[in-house]
């Protein structure tokens, strides 16, 4: 299914080989106060008709990833931990948006969340912990 880019948005440049693969992920605003979006496609969903909760934790890795390599002007880090809370589902052609938070930052670690919505309406929560590597 052909998806239109989101007005106002740019294509993010995604170099992990497993995102490239449920992208493209949309991009606007600058360092800081960056929004990351995704528009459903019929990759994205469940026999349901709903995004796959997988492909949400996808979208939150990818986004809040990004945000991260903002964060600490493009410092490797990974995964540590990742908690959801899946509020509603959404479906084929929804924009789902979220303005990542870094809500703490360690010498070694970054403490960032973020509320992803649809049309202004929050479809799930998830808080995140990443470690920097190369720091102890």
């Amino acid at each position: 299914m052909a998806m239109n880019m989101p007005e106002g948005y740019l294509e993010t440049r995604l170099i992990d080989p497993f995102e490239i693969h449920v992208g493209p992920v949309y991009e606007k605003g600058g360092k800081g106060a960056k929004r990351y979006a995704l528009r459903v496609d019929d990759r994205h969903v469940n026999r349901r008709g709903v995004v796959h909760g997988g492909m949400c934790l996808t979208f939150a890795d990818a986004a809040l990833g990004q945000a991260a390599w903002d964060a600490t002007d493009h410092a490797p880090s990974v995964t540590l931990n990742m908690q959801a809370q899946f509020l509603r589902g959404a479906v084929l052609g929804d924009l789902i948006q979220v303005k990542p938070e870094l809500v703490r930052q360690t010498r070694a670690l970054l403490f960032i969340r973020g509320d992803f919505t649809v049309q202004g309406e929050t479809v799930f929560l998830v808080q995140s912990l990443w470690k920097l590597l190369g720091e102890s």
